[in-house]
Parts: structure tokens; sequence; C-alpha cells
């Protein structure tokens, strides 16, 4: 049989050159294979969803979801490896959920405004669909941001941190192209307002996150519930 023979100064220097590359190896295509194929889900999934010409909306609304989950995975996982062993920080967490809530919050505010004072005509029933969106949207972010603490660091708080994430950005794109909506006459016909219905457009591209935030987030809530329930029934051990 064949047998290697190595020089006696490299015998200890190879085994540990030939485990260190695969471990390297390990630690950093993951990462980027996680980001680059969930950009990639998303960009087709928004694409086909702002197109509207998909004929297949649960597969679009699969890539939105799974492109979300392998590219904030894939941040996560990158952002591990570069901070090492820096503790975290779990209440700047909190202090972002809360800034999030702040704005989304304010711009909700206004979008009920504008709804119930500026819109007119067809263009009130188009603002009203945005801002009801928006609502739910923001409600959701509040039950799951204020009143569900995964342990820090965890799977579950990173898939936390993603729905929150979602939710985040469809109560503000709901409530931007809510006050947008409200600038037209009618639906989709001339601006009344033009400065306020310039927001409309910057609101549109959101959609994405409206059909796969919400959807989520109801799950997830009641998932939450449930997973409560059981826990609180269970019998405490003494």
């Amino acid at each position: 049989m064949a047998r290697w023979c190595l020089h006696p100064d490299t015998r200890g220097v190879l085994p540990i050159v030939v485990e260190a590359l695969p471990a390297h190896t390990r630690s950093m295509r993951p990462d980027r294979i996680l980001i680059t194929v969930g950009g990639v889900c998303l960009l087709v999934g928004a694409s086909t969803a702002l197109a509207g010409s998909s004929s297949f909306p649960l597969a679009t609304l699969g890539l939105l979801v799974v492109g979300a989950v392998l590219l904030v995975i894939g941040l996560e996982r990158t952002r591990n490896r570069s901070r090492g062993d820096v503790p975290r920080d779990p209440a700047r967490g909190e202090r972002l959920a809360r800034v999030a809530f702040t704005i989304d919050a304010v711009l909700g505010v206004a979008a009920i405004v504008a709804a119930a004072f500026v819109a007119v005509g067809e263009a009130r029933g188009h603002a009203v669909f945005h801002l009801l969106t928006g609502v739910i949207g923001l409600a959701l972010f509040a039950a799951l941001a204020f009143r569900w603490h995964p342990v820090p660091g965890s799977g579950i708080a990173l898939f936390r941190g993603m729905v929150l994430t979602l939710l985040a950005l469809a109560a503000f794109g709901s409530f931007v192209e809510s006050l947008g909506g409200a600038g037209y006459d009618s639906a989709n016909d001339a601006r009344r307002l033009t400065l306020l219905a310039s927001l409309h457009p910057v609101g549109v591209p959101f959609g994405g996150f409206v059909m796969t935030g919400i959807p989520i987030g109801i799950v997830t809530v009641i998932v939450v519930l449930i997973a409560y329930f059981i826990h609180r029934e269970q019998p405490q051990s003494s």
C-alpha cells in the first residue's frame, strides 16, 4: 500500500494547514452564498410583484419570504464572525424597536389625518385601504416587539428580528402610500395635491414587505400565543 512520506519538519505543519483550510472555507463561503441567494430571491420576487406580471402569486410570495430569511441569516452570520467575542447588547435591539415604532406611529397619525381631512372621492378609499394595512403591520410589530422577548443571540431572537424588520417596513410603506393616495382626485386619476401625491410612488416598492411581513407576523403572533398558554398551563415544579 502507498504511504505518505513526510519530511520530519512538516509532519506537524501539514495537518494543521489541512484542518485549517476547510474550517476557514466553512466559516466564509456559506455566508456569501446565503447573502447572494437571498438577494437574488428578493430581487426576482420584488420585480415580479411590482411588475404585476406574475402568474403565480404564491411563488412570488415564497421568493420574498425565502430571500428575506436567507439574507438575514447570512448577514447575521457575517456580523457574528466580524464581531468575534464582542459581547452583545440586548438593549440595543429594544432601542431600535422603539425608534422604528415611533417613526411608523408618527407616519400613521399623519396618514389618518390625511385620509380623514384631505382625501376626497375614490382617493379616500385608496388612502384608507393602505392605512388599514399599515395599522395591522404596526399592531403586529408592537405585539412582537414589546411583549415577546426570546433569549438574546438565539435562533428565535434572530427570527424575531427578521419578522420585526419586515413588519416595520410594511407599516412604513403602507403609511407612506396612504399619504400619497390621499393626494389624488381619485384612486388612479389626476393629482389634486402634487406634493402629497408624489409620496405614492415612494411607498409602492414596499408592497413586497406588506405581502410577506403581515402574513408572517400573524402566524408568528398565533404561534407565540399558543406557546404562552401551553407554558402557563404547565404545572410549575416546586
